[in-house]
């Protein structure tokens, strides 16, 4: 097969049913960023015969003979495309994740296109930013000072990575190629309170590729928190690595090393679990009531966990003052419950990590 990425022409097989984005990953393209996997976020956009689409949802062997764009692509004899250079001078970025398919985006855009920048950028979100510096961005205003020498301070310097950003050369941990690396994916939970009764590799193991496939037995029955208080020790301990007790949809069941991510993710579909249903609370005052679905109650005292039976991490109480005394003289009293809770970034970048297994103090 034959493909024209970024004018150049390349003979190459993709697997099948592979999409474009992981097939343009797979020869180095690493500005095509992998985020949802969905065609919802747009850190995918490259164009196909000039108009922009989202990589992860075209079939990789559809791009044969069509010219594909990637954002390495858009500067061309040395100098940046327009769209580049006013992302540069608007500072349109932050953490940089989404701004290779956003340029590629806003530079397909006609005139037209440009009078609804709402509806035409809808398909490619930003985490980060507002969004304001990139309307600036698209609009061609400029927030970038050049400061005198010794005047840096108090201007709106240029991002050092500013022009590895645009133009698809800054590195995120996914873009990092190592030759040799092994791929590890999870077999996740889909209920919310169960006990594994049993656990089969056998298929898994058996998958082309696959190195190992690790359960609750293969790794140490160490408790640690998933807190994120500087004390370690005011947290609760009620985390393992993997787990023979399902406490929340979603955890960690079994772990897959395999060749390649396809291979992992095959492994994973292959595990046969086996599962005892436990009762599950839903709710956060019914999972605080005598009788509760006790989540963590198998994990002991060690766990650090204040009222297990009750679903109860730590009860605070604190006063300034005298309490009695201020209510006592007080013309009216409202009482009410309060709850607030932790506020997640939810980056479109792909959560992941590079590991390597070694001695110890190597």
């Amino acid at each position: 097969m034959s493909y024209i990425v970024n004018g150049q022409n390349f003979a190459e097989q993709p697997q099948p049913g592979q999409c474009l984005r992981t097939f343009l990953r797979d020869m180095g393209w690493f500005g095509v960023k992998k985020g949802c996997d969905a065609g919802d976020c747009g850190a995918c956009t490259v164009w196909l015969d000039g108009k922009p689409v989202h990589s992860c949802l075209i079939p990789a062997f559809r791009a044969e003979g069509h010219e594909v764009t990637t954002i390495e692509g858009l500067a061309r004899d040395g100098s940046l495309h327009p769209v580049q250079q006013a992302f540069v001078d608007a500072a349109g970025f932050q953490c940089g994740f989404c701004t290779a398919g956003a340029v590629m985006t806003v530079a397909s855009l006609s005139e037209e296109d440009r009078l609804d920048i709402p509806w035409v950028m809808k398909g490619n979100l930003c985490r980060c930013t507002g969004y304001r510096t990139i309307d600036d961005a698209i609009h061609g205003i400029k927030s970038i000072e050049e400061p005198a020498e010794g005047a840096a301070f108090g201007s709106n310097v240029r991002a050092p990575a500013a022009y590895d950003i645009v133009t698809g050369k800054a590195r995120y941990t996914l873009d990092t190629h190592i030759e040799g690396l092994l791929h590890l994916k999870l077999l996740q939970s889909p209920h919310a309170h169960a006990r594994i009764v049993s656990i089969d590799k056998t298929r898994a193991l058996a998958v082309p590729g696959v190195h190992a496939v690790l359960t609750w037995e293969d790794v140490p029955r160490r408790p640690y928190s998933t807190a994120v208080h500087d004390d370690d020790k005011s947290d609760p301990r009620d985390t393992y690595m993997l787990d023979n007790v399902v406490r929340h949809v979603g955890q960690r069941i079994s772990a897959v090393v395999a060749d390649t991510e396809a291979a992992a993710s095959k492994g994973c579909s292959a595990i046969d679990v086996q599962y005892e249903i436990l009762p599950a609370v839903f709710d956060p005052d019914e999972a605080m009531r005598p009788g509760a679905p006790a989540i963590h109650g198998d994990m002991g005292a060690d766990a650090g966990i204040q009222h297990s039976d009750r679903n109860i991490v730590l009860e605070l109480h604190g006063h300034v003052g005298n309490v009695d005394e201020g209510f006592a003289r007080a013309d009216f009293v409202y009482e009410a419950d309060y709850s607030t809770q932790r506020a997640q970034h939810a980056p479109l970048e792909t959560h992941c990590s590079i590991t390597w297994q070694g001695s110890r103090g190597s």
